[in-house]
């Protein structure tokens, strides 16, 4: 596993569908138990701590209030902050390029409101399905992995599936709406990999971040 400093690198992925984008070593090791420290701090009078059954299944972090997401008006929150920002900073280095105009739109608007959602897997057998999420209401996703690499799957309308490792610290970037199909899923997780010197909860777990993140105008 890459340590602190490791240079930011972007891998384009379905190339022949509306790409998604993989941010490699997106987040530094701070950063990351930054993030988690306040998913902690958020959901320290909820019981997330339930002992695992023979076949555990990914759990849905539950915040204060008993709600299963945070949500933010505009963008003063460390997530937007940490993940979806430090990621556009990244992504605009290669907007540029006329075959990614859809992201050089979504890196160039604000955040306008956004929801945060975290599902705990175990290790080894954490998965969950391939799906299509179907959002149709002008967000992209911003997908941050802590913990436990997983072995991740996506696929495109017209791209052959694609299965990689997703580490600690990095993001994947995608459009969530029926239009853009994007199938993805967690097919297992790898309880050997891990970053070093990092929480504990990390060596045990997997972690999904996702951020579902609005902007002002509509991204073609």
């Amino acid at each position: 596993m890459p340590g602190v400093g490791t240079t930011a690198a972007v891998e384009v992925l379905l190339e022949d569908d509306r790409p998604c984008y993989l941010i490699r070593n997106c987040l530094s090791l701070s950063e990351q138990t930054s993030i988690y420290q306040d998913i902690s701090c958020r959901s320290k009078n909820t019981d997330n701590r339930s002992k695992p059954c023979m076949h555990p299944t990914p759990k849905t972090i539950i915040f204060d209030g008993n709600q299963s997401t945070l949500k933010f008006s505009g963008g003063d929150n460390i997530y937007n902050t940490l993940i979806v920002q430090t990621a556009n900073d990244v992504l605009k280095k290669m907007a540029p390029q006329k075959s990614h105009q859809c992201l050089t739109s979504a890196c160039s608007t604000e955040t306008t409101t956004m929801s945060v959602g975290v599902i705990r897997y175990h290790v080894p057998n954490g998965k969950f399905p391939e799906h299509i999420d179907h959002c149709n209401d002008n967000s992209w996703v911003y997908l941050l992995s802590l913990g436990c690499s997983a072995n991740f799957v996506v696929k495109g309308p017209q791209s052959e599936k694609q299965l990689f490792r997703f580490n600690s610290g990095d993001v994947l970037v995608f459009d969530p709406s029926s239009d853009a199909a994007i199938l993805h899923g967690v097919t297992s997780i790898n309880g050997d990999d891990f970053p070093l010197d990092c929480p504990e909860d990390f060596q045990q777990f997997r972690f999904g971040v996702q951020c579902r993140v609005k902007m002002q105008r509509q991204i073609m």
